[in-house]
């Protein structure tokens, strides 16, 4: 129904339109009220409950920074605790010598050698350090007197006794008491009541005694001393309790329970003995814990309680004894605070809401009165001010009838309008004309059109306008002229006559656009249809059109002329790891590098994703131009910081030369990325010259990767296992996991689809199939097994990125397999191609609890400084050093530089190519860990490597 406006209807529409206003206003001020009051509360709620969790974390990081200073400090005392002790026990036993000599020696005055024996029997039966501790006499000539864990060896000369560093014992011993003092310490090592086939370090204590030529002394093994120390340590933590019923735990890295106050029942235990809560519990807490400490969440048992209760916990490692520390506090106080005080927040809002709704009626029934009051007051205002504003409707109406006809002419007109007589002055213009040119209308009325010329047009241009003008009454064109700010522009200007009834001349109109927004996009289009947008560098069509000039020009003088492809290694991997803004940013860094390196001649063009192409008008000597393109591919390796990320990009190249690889620009493109293609199958980061059988080449490379694709569908892979043999025990130990393509062609080695695998990505399931199947089988001979055997992985740089984690802890659960018997073995040269990011992911595999093998150590170029930081297990020794020894010296000190610097960083390792027995011989007294090589096993199906395990 239609509203009826009128002086008596229109104060009771604002009447009622002020009565809802103020019952919106009264809504929404309540509304406002209620949710600022319900806000308020919650955000108390919340700021008690953070800062209780932010002094319950507080409290934790005090408490474990104080455990780690305390078990630090312990630890570093090892060293220092076992010299006093060793001293301590020597002393007490020269104390004894030198009594019992006074004594003895006037007693037997006429029989040295009786007294001599008389005292060392007596410290032979002398024990301590839990039993494991005793005395040992030698002499200066370095003959055994006494010696009671080997009898026999009492009497004869020890001179030439060494250790496994080659260390001459007896006489570290001689010079310790070489000294004014008379005495000293010892450093060596030798083997360990528990490690009979392994040396471990050792400190002994020695003194002087002169009257008997006798060198008395004691030593222990710095392990043994640090093991009682761990249990001090434990006892003291044990007795530990944060907030009356917090405490903490202590695990290893490898899952056995070695502190728990809630559950001491399990102190001791590993995973394998754990039950299914208590393991999955514990392997959790394991994978949170970092050297830095991270705070968790979870329900756990009380001290004396079989009930699970909140609790937060600050987990972290201790990395120097493989520990984990689990700090927690149980929660139930807060939560029961917090519940008292949402219960008080809901009775105040419920308060506070039937009070707003007494406040909103009472507000209702008063604005009612006041509507009433103002409806009449308004009703006899309106009534007298419609006659006055019928009067001025009459009166506007016949104003816009007066301003219609010039309103039509300039005001509507969005482009620019200029009337001039016929003498060519100004003689109106629009708003519009003065938006564009910047004069207003009394700047420029009465003055000639010329003040708007730019000087950029010659006088034949002006003259060829006025007689288009006379001729045809009409002109237009493009014209630049100047604003008033002196700024030139384009403009799109008609120009029409206008005659009065004699033919004459009367006026004339310009209607002008400004089109520099036109212009400007023109340009870029332009610009856009011959470069590319990301690195500004000529694009196909450019270079399309500059080679079939240098084409010309060389067909024209006879000369050579080339044209090379440049195409970044692995590409892929920098837009899947960093994002594809980084691989823009790393596309523009080796366009400037490039073009720094090429000549004035030469056009460096971009065809898109990471393909550079080079035109080289000028070639001279061949092996110039390879000299040349060799700087190029050296200039985009150099390393180069990415997003905080340090990278080595290599690049491959294709090389065509005109005349023998074509003659025209399609032909030499197509020919030098086939030679581009061969380079990238060849290896990578390398320049290969297009040759005829390249494209027979290309052909069998496509056709194998039609094969490549349908492999593993079809079951054609297949794992062989290379024996890994202890040196030290003389044992199989574990071995290396190897692929083979069972093809119906026959079957194919690793080196010649690999490569194929990892351009095309086909690595990746290839290389999810290959760690599965490896586990998997791994899992198998170990549950048949007492000593489980470890199963090493390759993997590819392609497959060396953060989702590899996953994938790991996938093929983990889903075969069953250990952690801590998978080696995965990684390439020096994939590391340093993103350090900071290798370290991440390094730390991540590693915290499934897997080991870290460096493979090909020594052929590519990590440098010692990165190899401390990267968390590895093993050094892998490349075939090429194994195959000079012993002859040939420059390998044997390679070989054993390489051990000797892997045995002080506590590195596993692991020869390859052993196939003579002088090579395992060398390699068992250079002290390396493991070997494997044909001289012990060739790689073998898995049917018949179980056999060897048996």
């Amino acid at each position: 129904m239609p509203l009826t406006i009128n002086a008596d209807t229109l104060p009771r529409y604002q009447t009622r339109a002020i009565l809802g206003m103020v019952c919106i206003l009264m809504l929404v001020v309540s509304a406002f009220f209620i949710s600022t009051t319900y806000n308020a509360g919650y955000e108390r709620i919340q700021q008690q409950w953070h800062e209780f969790e932010v002094r319950n974390q507080q409290k934790l990081r005090n408490e474990v920074d104080a455990t780690l200073h305390y078990l630090n400090f312990t630890r570093q005392q090892t060293e220092q605790v076992l010299k006093q002790q060793i001293k301590s026990e020597v002393q007490q036993a020269v104390t004894l010598v030198r009594s019992m000599y006074a004594i003895e020696s006037v007693r037997h005055a006429d029989d040295p050698e009786a007294v001599a024996s008389l005292i060392r029997e007596s410290l032979r039966d002398l024990r301590f350090f839990d039993g494991r501790g005793y005395i040992f006499i030698d002499t200066l000539e370095g003959k055994c007197v006494l010696l009671p864990t080997q009898p026999e060896t009492e009497g004869q000369s020890l001179l030439d006794n060494r250790d496994d560093t080659g260390h001459f014992i007896m006489q570290g011993l001689i010079d310790a008491v070489q000294n004014p003092n008379s005495n000293g310490y010892s450093a060596y090592r030798w083997y360990a009541p528990d490690y009979l086939d392994q040396m471990r370090d050792k400190i002994a204590y020695v003194e002087y005694f002169e009257p008997l030529n006798w060198i008395i002394g004691t030593g222990d093994y710095l392990y043994q001393v640090e093991n009682d120390i761990k249990q001090q340590a434990l006892q003291r933590l044990g007795s530990l309790r944060l907030d009356n019923d917090g405490y903490i735990a202590v695990l290893d890295n490898g899952g056995k329970v070695l502190l728990s106050p809630s559950r001491p029942g399990t102190e001791g235990l590993s995973l394998a003995g754990l039950d299914a809560e208590h393991r999955e519990m514990v392997s959790w807490l394991i994978a949170q814990a970092t050297p830095e400490g991270r705070f968790v969440e979870y329900e756990w048992y009380g001290l004396d309680s079989s009930e699970r209760r909140d609790k937060m916990a600050l987990v972290q490692e201790v990395p120097e004894w493989g520990w984990v520390l689990v700090a927690g506090v149980y929660q139930d106080k807060l939560m029961a605070a917090l519940d008292a005080q949402k219960i008080r927040l809901e009775a105040e809002l419920q308060a506070d809401l039937q009070a707003l709704l007494l406040l909103l009626v009472a507000a209702l029934v008063v604005a009612m009165g006041v509507a009433l009051l103002i409806t009449r007051w308004l009703r006899l205002l309106m009534q007298r001010y419609q006659g006055e504003i019928d009067q001025r409707q009459i009166d506007l109406e016949n104003r816009s009838r007066e301003l219609q006809l010039a309103g039509k002419v300039f005001e509507a007109a969005g482009e620019g309008a200029m009337i001039s007589d016929a003498r060519n002055r100004i003689m109106a213009v629009n708003p519009a004309f003065t938006r564009i040119t910047g004069y207003a209308a009394e700047d420029v009325v009465g003055r000639c059109p010329a003040l708007l010329s730019s000087g950029q047009h010659s006088r034949v241009f002006y003259e060829r306008l006025w007689q288009t003008l006379a001729e045809e009454k009409r002109w237009q064109g493009e014209i630049w002229n100047r604003r008033r700010s002196g700024e030139v522009y384009p403009q799109w200007l008609s120009i029409t006559v206008v005659e009065d009834e004699q033919g004459e001349v009367s006026n004339y109109v310009a209607m002008f656009n400004d089109i520099t927004e036109r212009k400007a996009t023109e340009d870029q289009l332009r610009y856009l249809s011959d470069f590319d947008a990301l690195t500004d560098l000529p694009n196909r069509g450019l270079l399309r059109e500059r080679t079939m000039q240098a084409i010309t020009r060389a067909q024209r003088r006879n000369e050579q002329m080339a044209l090379l492809v440049i195409d970044l290694d692995r590409f892929k991997n920098v837009n899947d790891t960093l994002g594809h803004g980084a691989g823009d940013m790393l596309l523009k860094t080796m366009a400037q590098r490039l073009l720094r390196k090429i000549g004035s001649t030469d056009t460096l063009s971009r065809l898109g994703g990471d393909e550079f192409v080079v035109l080289l008008p000028n070639v001279a000597e061949l092996g110039d131009l390879y000299a040349l393109i060799k700087g190029y591919l050296e200039q985009i390796a150099t390393p180069l910081k990415l997003d905080n990320h340090e990278l080595v990009v290599t690049a491959s190249a294709g090389l065509a030369i005109y005349p023998y690889d074509g003659e025209d620009f399609e032909t030499l493109l197509r020919n030098a990325d086939t030679a581009l293609y061969h380079a990238k199958g060849s290896g990578r980061n390398m320049l290969e010259v297009f040759t005829p059988e390249m494209n027979q080449q290309v052909s069998e490379r496509l056709l194998m990767e039609v094969r490549l694709r349908d492999a593993l569908k079809r079951q054609e892979f297949e794992l062989y296992y290379q024996p890994q043999y202890d040196l030290g025990r003389n044992c199989l130990s574990g071995c290396e996991a190897l692929i083979r393509w069972n093809s119906p062609d026959g079957l194919v080695m690793p080196d010649q689809f690999i490569p194929l695998a990892e351009e095309t990505g086909l690595i990746i399931p290839i290389g999810t199939w290959v760690l599965e199947e490896a586990c998997r089988q791994g899992a198998i001979w170990n549950r048949a097994l007492a000593t489980p055997v470890s199963v090493a992985v390759n993997v590819s740089a392609v497959q060396f990125r953060p989702a590899l984690v996953n994938e790991v802890r996938g093929a983990l659960d889903r075969t069953g397999f250990e952690p801590e018997q998978l080696v995965l073995e990684v390439t020096e040269s994939v590391l340093m191609s993103d350090i900071e990011g290798s370290i991440r992911l390094l730390e991540q595999l590693r915290s499934l609890g897997i080991r870290i093998a460096l493979d090909d150590f020594g052929t590519g170029y990590a440098s010692l400084a990165y190899l401390k930081r990267f968390v590895l297990d093993k050094l892998k020794i490349d075939r090429t050093f194994i195959m000079g020894i012993p002859e040939d010296k420059d390998d044997v000190a390679i070989t054993s530089s390489i051990i000797d610097m892997a045995r002080h960083l506590n590195i596993i390792t692991v020869a390859e190519g052993v196939e003579t027995e002088a090579h395992c011989e060398f390699l068992r007294k250079a002290g390396c860990n493991l070997a494997q090589g044909y001289y012990f096993d060739k790689p073998l199906p898995a049917e018949v490597f179980s056999q060897r395990l048996q």
